[in-house]
């Protein structure tokens, strides 16, 4: 296959490269389903509550004990770059090679729903099979004579005109009746032809509940993207030299939040693309990539930059262009973009070839360009830069304005605009705007950080102060950005703070960054996913939770990294009088950052609960310093930590001390 941003004739080898993803069978919940490029960890996450079954590629088409007969419809869902397509290329050539699936299904037809957008207003099954079978003839008559030996693959259902989401009947029954493309289709989703065969179809999940109208009883299959020994083993494919993978290694893992993010493969493939090309260029630069916009943007100049051994790349001309080309389509869900619509734009093919796929269509006897963005992130990506360019982010249209953007998006993970505005966010970031200015040339409108502050305080407005739906969403966006005082500017406008079901590591990663920030919120209430509290606990602690100055973030499945932030926290907030970190793996790392925090002057603290924090009685050494140092602290919970008699006498050393004001230790 020809690797994205490919040298000429420049190929890779599918099965050489491909890398297993982590698969796991999920019951439909469309209200729960999100689109996240940022949904990292997800696996291991889980691994503390709610616990999907892992299921193999092999495996997808066979009953379990759930399900006693072999389900016929296969949802293959996960968020932007997750792999949806590269798997489902890779079970084709498998099932080619005899590999997978040769005792179930003796055809397989796969069908790429970003072209169907393309084809004919009208057509018949024979036609539709016919664009994807590679002999002259259909084998119509042996698929009649035993349809439960086809397997179908629709590609990116999300990707499909709104006019595929919802046909209405009467259904394509009959091989050569030629029926509206969009019916046809609906047609074989809803197994009104051919109901004995089996579908596997992919979608991002913001889709899945238009997706779901449309199927009876399907398996639904998550993806989860790359373990961290599957990107180890991602790097070593990518780069055929040991000693470069190693050196990439090395270099990701010393960056926590980007060897996290590798966890989305189309992330891993662009983190790795720009390494490739510093190591071409002599060395690793130790530029720091955080966020999901950082690694996108330092893409985007790694693009500008020649390769050695080929001419300087043409600076775009028209960037704003681009960007309002990339924002029109997002609005309007348009993917393949066709000459005239280049055009309409003021761009020339020749000017962009950087950024987009070219790509021969035949269409009857016409021949036809068509272009489309590398990859559906990198749309949004362009769309984001639409609103902050100078110039940019207006028009006659509702969604070319930036306010326009914002009405619609207004907080919801679910939306289709989740990711444009996270990225937006992101390309605000100091460093990054001079990046973009400093090497394209591209200015970023002073004036955006504001409407985004008067936006936020606007549902601050509308929300009573209180931040609670859209939470984790706007938590999100605010990663991006990095800058703790625009963060704290925002979050001023709430008094209350509630994020619930925190499930990734990234998503931990995330509200660590932001709640050093909530200077001002009165109360934090950060709550882990798939997690309820024991009635004992429950009783004790919901009484306080609403009370002023708390923050709770039990069972949130931080690590002891995390503590470093909360250290900052308490000292930087002297509101705080209350906190819940209970069923946290702290550790004795954990508890040094944290009791560094506890010590210092100006901590208020009162109240403390470490139940189930894994901590043992070298743990105690530092909180019975802390005892004697903290003057506010009155109640310590320590339930359920291997403590032992030595680590006892360590704390009876710390209440011992005449400075010592705790009055209950539990």
């Amino acid at each position: 296959m020809e690797d994205r941003n490919a040298r000429l004739g420049e190929c890779v080898n599918l099965s050489r490269r491909y890398t297993r993803l982590l698969l796991v069978k999920e019951h439909a919940d469309p209200m729960r389903a999100q689109q996240k490029l940022l949904d990292t960890g997800r696996g291991h996450a889980r691994a503390m509550g709610h616990q999907p079954s892992p299921i193999q590629i092999e495996t997808l088409f066979e009953p379990d004990e759930e399900r006693p007969e072999p389900p016929r419809t296969v949802v293959l869902q996960g968020p932007a770059g997750m792999g949806k397509s590269m798997l489902a290329h890779k079970l084709m050539l498998d099932w080619a090679d005899g590999r997978l699936f040769r005792d179930r299904f003796d055809y397989l037809f796969y069908i790429n729903c970003r072209e169907l957008n393309r084809s004919a207003d009208e057509q018949s099954p024979q036609d539709l099979l016919s664009g994807c079978w590679p002999e002259s003839r259909v084998p119509l008559r042996e698929l009649a004579c035993a349809p439960e030996r086809l397997l179908l693959i629709l590609d990116g259902f999300d990707e499909l005109k709104p006019a595929f989401h919802d046909p209405q009947g009467p259904w394509c029954v009959r091989w050569e009746e030629r029926r509206p493309t969009a019916l046809l289709l609906g047609s074989l989703i809803r197994k009104k032809l051919l109901p004995e065969m089996s579908l596997l179809i992919t979608t991002r999940p913001s889709a899945l509940e238009k997706l779901h109208r449309l199927l009876e009883h399907p398996r639904h299959v998550e993806i989860l993207g790359f373990s961290e020994e599957e990107r180890e083993e991602y790097f070593s494919k990518y780069f055929r030299s040991a000693e470069q993978a190693s050196q990439v290694s090395s270099f990701v893992r010393d960056n926590e939040p980007l060897f996290t993010m590798c966890f989305v493969p189309m992330v891993c493939w662009v983190i790795c693309t720009c390494l490739k090309q510093q190591l071409e260029g002599g060395e690793l630069l130790r530029q720091p990539s955080r966020t999901t916009t950082a690694v996108y943007t330092l893409y985007l100049l790694s693009l500008m930059q020649p390769r050695p051994g080929t001419p300087t790349l043409k600076r775009p001309l028209n960037p704003r262009g681009l960007c309002s080309l990339a924002a029109e389509g997002l609005w309007h869900q348009k993917i393949l973009f066709e000459e005239q619509d280049l055009r309409k734009h003021g761009l020339d093919g020749v000017d962009v070839s950087a950024f987009l796929n070219t790509t021969i269509f035949q269409k009857d006897i016409d021949c036809e360009k068509s272009y489309s963005f590398i990859h559906l992130s990198f749309q949004e990506f362009f769309a984001a830069m639409h609103y902050v360019l100078e110039g940019g982010g207006s028009g006659p249209g509702p969604g070319q304005t930036l306010a326009g953007l914002l009405t619609e998006y207004g907080f919801s993970e679910r939306s289709f605009l989740a990711l444009t505005v996270r990225f937006l966010f992101g390309l605000l970031n100091e460093e990054l705007r001079s990046h973009l200015e400093k090497h394209l040339c591209w200015k970023v409108s002073p004036h955006v950080k504001m409407h985004l502050l008067e936006w936020i305080q606007s549902q601050a407005g509308s929300q009573g102060s209180t931040l609670q739906q859209g939470s984790l969403e706007l938590f999100s966006c605010l990663y991006e950005i990095q800058e703790e005082e625009f963060i704290q500017q925002a979050l001023s406008h709430f008094q209350v703070v509630v994020v619930s079901d925190i499930a990734t590591k990234m998503e931990h990663m995330v509200c660590s960054f932001c709640a050093r920030s909530c200077k001002r919120v009165l109360v934090l209430h950060l709550n882990g996913a798939a997690h309820s509290a024991d009635q004992e606990g429950s009783s004790r602690r919901t009484s306080g939770t609403w009370a002023s100055s708390v923050r709770s973030l039990k069972r949130c499945c931080f690590s002891s990294s995390a503590c470093q932030h909360l250290a900052t926290a308490l000292t930087a907030n002297k509101n705080l009088i209350r906190m819940d970190l209970s069923s946290n793996s702290l550790g004795l790392p954990g508890m040094t950052l944290l009791c560094e925090g506890l010590q210092h002057p100006q901590c208020r603290l009162q109240m403390i609960w470490l139940d189930s924090c894994g901590l043992t009685a070298q743990a105690c050494e530092d909180l019975s310093s802390t005892l004697g140092r903290n003057q506010t602290l009155t109640e310590l919970y320590l339930t359920n930590n291997a403590l032992g008699d030595s680590g006892v006498r360590l704390l009876c050393q710390g209440l011992r001390r005449p400075r010592c004001r705790l009055r209950v230790l539990w």
